[in-house]
């Protein structure tokens, strides 16, 4: 029973690989086309997709603020305004703004992804617009534009 189950799959398997391998004609053939002396060549436009118009998420090399880290903490603690709606309620939290740093550097499109009340989001968008320009972010060794996120807090002393 073994020897007949084994040796029909076999047969089986055998026609299965003659069949996959078989010459087959019922390819479409195209129809030949011969260029005669009259006729010239069309040039064709192709579309080449605008890459330095996306915005990554990541970079290779990542938008830098001038002076680093310690320089960008430096500015928002500098020239950060408290609403004074929000000091007077004793309003504190962690506003998270992301935005674009373009290709030239220069910051662009803020947007308040959370935030704490309307008074601490507008402060933090306002700061995060008066940022001056960045070091550019690169892919592949071209300038492109890069979403960033900043924590923006306020804090009471």
């Amino acid at each position: 029973m073994k020897k007949t189950l084994l040796s029909s799959m076999i047969i089986i398997l055998m026609g299965l690989l003659g069949a996959c391998s078989s010459n087959t004609s019922d390819k479409a053939s195209l129809p030949e086309q011969s260029a005669s002396e009259n006729e010239t060549a069309t040039p064709v436009a192709i579309e080449v997709p605008d890459t330095l118009g996306k915005t990554y998420d990541a970079a290779e090399v990542m938008p830098e603020f001038p002076g680093g880290t310690k320089a960008l903490l430096s500015f928002i603690a500098e020239n950060l305004k408290y609403p004074q709606k929000a000091i007077d309620e004793q309003t504190e939290g962690r506003v998270i703004v992301q935005f674009v740093i373009d290709k030239t550097g220069k910051v662009s499109s803020p947007e308040v992804i959370r935030g704490v009340t309307s008074e601490l989001d507008q402060a933090a968008l306002d700061i995060v617009s008066a940022l001056p320009d960045w070091k550019p972010g690169e892919q592949d060794g071209q300038k492109v534009n890069v979403k960033y996120t900043l924590p923006v807090v306020f804090k009471l002393k």
